[in-house]
Parts: structure tokens; C-alpha cells; sequence
């Protein structure tokens, strides 16, 4: 999901104002998040081709849709098969009924955001809803689906467990009201977003099921299946969905039915609208699909070769794109609120206000804010659709996890120290949007469940600072070790819902050291930390560690007689001198030369020396420059 209302807000507080805004605004406006999908016209040949270890599925939908483009609403009928793959009886079945939460202002999702959300409002006169007005076993045994929570959830109680490797099947019919969009799904004029739409089971874990209200920060959680999906709206419609395309029919009465499926999924998505333009990539195997409208046309290549960026990148560090297809989906100028989201094989990225026959001053390609949102929301392919996280639980990995892989793949695509603006005025790489936003909030933690977090603490919590902690990690192990940790870790729980614990356990089965200060400290922890030079003299410096965090560094020491020494320190001690009797007069002090511990909090007291050379000095005024720029970001106001 996207974060950058969130940046927007904090923007908003720094000197640096006009450049930080300039970028916030692009993003605000409706980029980021991942997919695949097939369209209206054309048959797919292409064949699915999932890995080799995708489990046998879960639960399987097989849906018969009809959108009603009048009255903006859905009317189905929903056959699910969920088997039984746990070691316990199952007594009930539990449903999300995600579009309740745009039904009233009583809900979870519109009581947390303020009836808001990623700049956009909520309209009560064009709320969303659904309403299951059938349900029965497939033996015709008819089943009482309850509401509970806010409505969001609803429970069937079945009249035999389903035991263990059994599997049980249910029917149901159901009406939807889609909302005019502000969050994710929903419509804009002709244009047609829908994601959870469908009533959708939870995930059976440790006894009960693992289903929580629609929160306003949280995502989604489900097991992998199979999804067969019937789509019945008017014939001019192009359209979008997870999966492929199996057939299109003309019903000759002005509609057409689309079929789409997917294989080892954990959701179904689907787009329409009869504005979409097709353009088509073909990237190692995969058939990129961009569904963009005709006035964003100077979009196309942009978001192709993202979209190649993320695939080439992604799949030969963590492993390769299992499925045939990847669509990414440009969302109308009314319909931002959709942009920015990942479903399986399907992002919506989104081109930013105003519309017009080619790019505005704020999309110029010195500014990468598309290419970054369709390169995180690819991301999420590997780092939440064929991994499954827990979104609601531990957003971290989910959001941390692209945002640290985006912005790798941005700077070796265009430079590390260019690779989101690359202009006169201003060069600002992959990292340096996240520093500053964790700099405005440091203290904030990174673990927790997403509706924990308040404010602009989300942003802050499960994306900017897990992205810093694990470039921490990695410049602490060395990238090729990180390398082999990601992919290790990928690799081994792909379609396992793996959690914090599984990652820890891998990363220090990998690295073969003793992370506690990543994972006790950063990961669970909220402590903070600023290295400084406390003290030099001729014979001796002191380094001092402020805050409680703990990160392992080191220390460069140059003497006069131009050699030079780097002294590991755990960073344990408060305190730490380094004495040298023996050796010249020491000249200077740094710690962390390289700037491998990039959640400290101020670099610019990091070095000292004792006699200030020209080159010396243009090299601390050059620092002090750099973190000043990174402290207006963060803190300050216009």
C-alpha cells in the first residue's frame, strides 16, 4: 500500500519545503503497489507456470460476477472449497466482508481513518457494501452466515467439522454495492477498481480463525488457492483481473463475459473501463500488460521498463516470477484513491494530477515517483503474494521488505545518489526519502500490529525504518551475505506465510553470527541511537554511544604520520576510549566512515580532528552540508 500522504504530512514541516513537497505532491496524487491480469479482446495463450513447490490449494473460489455500470454494483454467485490442511477439526467458516467497511461511519476502517484515507474521503451517499443473501453446503444443506464485529467479518457454523485433510464446499449468492473510491476499491465515473470485493475466508491458525476487521492501516491475509472468475459488463469495457484470460463471449445483448483464472493466489483483483489502452512487453518469459488511458500515453515506456526494472532485479535476487503474466494498471486522475495497491499478479500505479496530452512539470523523468511505485508494488509479488505474510499482524516485513528492495533496485538501476530526482537542483537516491522521514519520528517502533500504529507513525513504522534497519543489516553482513539471506529466506517460504521469528532464524543461519542487536534491538525494540566523538587528544579518543539502540560499528583513527587504524566497537558501552601511547599523535577520529549504521541519528558529529586541514575542513562543511539537507527534511516548517 502507499505511504506518501504520509510523506506529505511530514513535507509539510521542513525548510527544504518546495523541492520535498514537489516530490510528495506526484506520489500523493496515486502511485505504488503490485500484479498480473488478463483483458477484454484477446484470449491469453499464455499458460501459468507457478513453482515447482506451490503447495496443493487451500481454498478455491469459483465466482460468476455481473456489474451493473448504473447502479455501481456487483451481483454474484461464489462456489468455495477449502480444504482442511491442519491437524484440527474445523468447526465454522469465517468470512471477510471487506466492503461493509465503506457501508457507514460505524466501522473499524472508517472510525480509525476519519471517515479518510491517503488524502481522499469517504461520501455517505456513495458508501459500499455486501450483503450474502444465500448460503448453503453443496449438498443443498443450508448454512446462517452472522455478521460479528462491524461487519466486516461474518461466521457460518457448519454441521460437521471438516476434519483434518478433508475439505468441505459452500455456495453462496451475495449482492455488493461498490463505494466511489477513496480507499483502494470501488468506482470513478466508468472507471472500476475492484478488490476485495468477494466474501473471502480468513486463515485457520493455531485453533481459531485468523480474521480481524477491516482496519484502516491493515492489509490482508489468506491462504493460496485457485480462482475461477466470470465477469459479465458491458461489451466496450476493457478489462484487467489476476490470472489469465480464458475466454471472452459476446452475449449479444450489448455485454460480454470474460473468464479469467489463477493458480496459486492469495486474492483475485479485477479493472474496467472502456478508456484503457493496451501495451504489451515481453520480459524474459513474462507478458507485461499496461492498461493505461489515452491522455497518459507519454506514460507507456516509463512504466514498461519499471516494470522490466522490478521483474529483472527482483527475480535474480530472490527468485524468479512464477506466473505468465504482470498488469499494471494506470488509474484515472478521479480515481487516485485506487492507485498505489498490489493484488497477485495485478498492481494499480497511477500517472498524478492534472491529466493532459503529456507529462506535467511534476512527472518529468528527473523525478522517478512512477517508476518507484510500480517498482514497489511489483515488489510485493515476492514480498506478500508468493510469500503471504501476515500484513495485518506484522506489516513490517510486508511493507519494509518492498520498500528496502525498491529503493536497492532503484539506485543500481539509476545511481545511488540520483536514483529518485536526478536534477540541477536537487539529486536524492533511493535511501534518502526514508531517512528523512524516519529522522522526523525515530523513536517510533517497527514491530507491531498495523492498527497499533497511529498517525503518521504507519509510514514511519512499517516502511522508512525497516527499509534503513535492513540497509543497516546489510552494510553490517556485507550485501552478498544479505543477498543470500534474502533469497534464502524467500526461496524456502515461498507460499508459507513465514513471520519475523522464520526471517531471524534464517538470517542468522546465513550470516552464521548472532544478530540479537538487530532483532531484540531495531526489530522489537524503539530505542534510538547517536554515535559522537566525546573527546581526542594526541594519545587517545573517546566515543560515546546516546540513546538505548545498540548497532555494532566501527572507528577510522588517522595519525600524523598519515597512517591509519579501524577498530571494531560493539557499541555496548556507553562509553568507549581508544588509547594509543605508542603511536604517533592520532589526527582524526571517525566513526562509521562508511555509514554502514544508517539509523543514527546525526552524522555530522561522527568525526573530529584535531588540526582542521583544508581538505578536512571542506570535507566536514561538505558532511555537515548533506545532514543539514536531511534535517530540514525531517524537521522545521515553512
Amino acid at each position: 500500500m502507499n505511504r506518501y500522504q504520509q510523506l506529505w504530512s511530514n513535507a509539510r514541516k521542513s525548510t527544504v519545503g518546495i523541492c520535498a513537497r514537489l516530490l510528495l505532491l506526484l506520489a500523493l496524487c496515486g502511485l505504488f503497489l503490485s500484479g498480473s491480469a488478463a483483458h477484454g479482446g484477446e484470449i491469453d495463450s499464455l499458460a501459468s507456470t507457478p513453482a515447482a513447490s506451490a503447495p496443493p490449494p487451500v481454498a478455491s473460489y469459483t465466482i460468476d460476477v455481473a456489474l451493473d455500470t448504473g447502479a455501481k454494483s456487483l451481483s454474484a454467485r461464489e462456489v468455495l472449497t477449502y480444504v482442511n490442511t491442519t491437524e484440527q477439526p474445523i468447526p465454522d467458516l469465517v468470512f471477510h466482508l471487506y466492503l461493509n467497511a465503506f457501508r457507514d461511519e460505524n466501522s473499524v476502517f472508517l472510525q480509525e481513518s476519519g471517515t479518510g484515507h491517503r488524502g481522499y474521503g469517504w461520501y455517505p451517499e456513495h458508501s459500499g457494501w455486501t450483503e450474502v443473501t444465500g448460503i448453503r453446503l453443496a449438498d443443498g444443506t443450508p448454512l446462517v452466515l452472522d455478521e460479528i464485529e462491524d461487519g466486516t467479518l461474518a461466521r457460518a457454523e457448519l454441521p460437521i467439522p471438516v476434519a483434518p485433510g478433508e475439505s468441505v464446499q459452500v455456495e453462496l449468492e451475495f449482492e455488493a454495492q461498490l463505494p466511489r473510491v477513496f480507499a483502494r476499491t470501488g468506482y470513478a465515473d466508468d472507471f472500476y477498481m475492484v478488490g476485495q470485493w468477494f466474501p473471502k475466508l480468513g486463515v485457520w491458525q493455531d485453533g481459531a480463525w485468523n480474521a480481524y476487521p477491516f482496519h484502516a492501516n491493515a492489509e490482508f491475509y489468506a491462504d493460496f488457492g485457485e480462482y475461477e472468475v466470470d465477469i459479465t459488463l458491458p461489451d466496450n469495457y476493457v478489462t484487467g483481473a489476476t490470472g489469465l484470460l480464458l475466454s471472452s463471449e459476446d452475449n449479444g445483448d450489448g455485454s460480454q463475459t470474460v473468464r479469467y483464472q489463477a493458480k496459486d493466489v492469495i486474492d483475485f483483483a479485477w479493472t474496467a473501463s472502456p478508456h484503457f489502452e493496451e501495451a504489451t512487453r515481453q520480459i524474459d518469459g513474462v507478458e507485461v500488460l499496461y492498461l493505461y488511458l489515452p491522455e497518459h500515453a507519454w506514460s507507456v515506456d516509463r512504466a514498461l521498463d519499471a516494470a522490466e526494472v522490478a521483474l529483472r532485479h527482483f527475480g535474480t535476487w530472490y527468485g524468479a516470477y512464477p506466473y505468465a503474466r504482470l498488469t499494471v494498471v494506470d488509474v484515472p486522475s478521479e480515481g487516485q484513491g485506487a492507485g498505489g495497491m498490489e493484488y497477485p499478479t495485478l498492481v494499480t500505479a497511477g500517472t498524478l494530477l492534472p491529466t493532459g496530452d503529456g507529462p506535467n512539470p511534476l512527472t518529468l523523468p528527473a523525478i522517478r515517483l512512477l517508476e518507484m511505485v510500480i517498482i514497489h508494488e511489483v515488489g510485493h509479488q515476492w514480498w506478500q503474494s508468493m510469500v503471504a505474510f501476515n500484513e495485518a499482524e506484522e506489516p513490517w516485513l510486508d511493507e519494509g521488505f518492498t520498500e528496502y528492495s525498491t529503493a536497492r533496485a532503484m539506485d543500481a538501476e539509476f545511481g545511488a545518489d540520483t536514483s529518485l530526482v536526478d536534477s540541477r537542483l536537487m539529486r536524492i537516491g533511493g535511501f534518502d526519502m526514508r531517512r528523512a522521514e524516519y529522522l522526523s519520528s525515530p523513536q517510533v517502533p517497527m514491530y507491531g500490529a498495523a492498527w497499533e500504529f497511529g498517525g503518521m507513525e504507519y509510514g514511519i513504522g512499517a516502511y522508512a525504518k525497516p527499509a534503513l534497519a535492513l540497509l543497516t543489516l546489510e552494510r553490517t553482513l556485507g550485501e552478498e551475505v544479505m543477498l543470500d539471506v534474502m533469497r534464502t529466506f524467500f526461496q524456502r517460504y515461498q507460499y508459507a506465510h513465514p513471520t519475523t521469528e522464520d526471517f531471524r532464524a534464517v538470517a542468522e543461519e546465513v550470516s552464521d553470527q548472532d544478530l540479537a542487536w538487530f532483532f531484540d534491538g531495531l526489530v522489537y525494540g524503539d530505542g534510538v541511537l547517536n554515535y559522537t566523538v566525546a573527546a581526542l587528544d594526541e594519545r587517545s579518543v573517546t566515543v560515546a554511544r546516546q540513546g538505548d539502540l545498540v548497532v555494532p560499528t566501527e572507528v577510522l583513527l588517522t595519525f600524523t604520520d598519515g597512517s591509519t587504524l579501524l577498530e571494531p566497537w560493539d557499541g555496548e558501552d556507553s562509553k568507549r576510549i581508544f588509547a594509543y601511547p605508542d603511536r604517533a599523535p592520532i589526527r582524526s577520529v571517525e566513526i562509521d566512515p562508511e555509514r554502514k549504521v544508517v539509523v543514527d541519528l546525526q552524522w555530522a558529529d561522527n568525526g573530529l580532528s584535531r588540526r582542521l586541514e583544508l581538505s578536512a575542513w571542506l570535507a566536514v562543511v561538505t558532511r555537515l552540508v548533506y545532514n543539514l539537507q536531511n534535517a530540514l527534511l525531517a524537521v522545521g516548517g515553512l
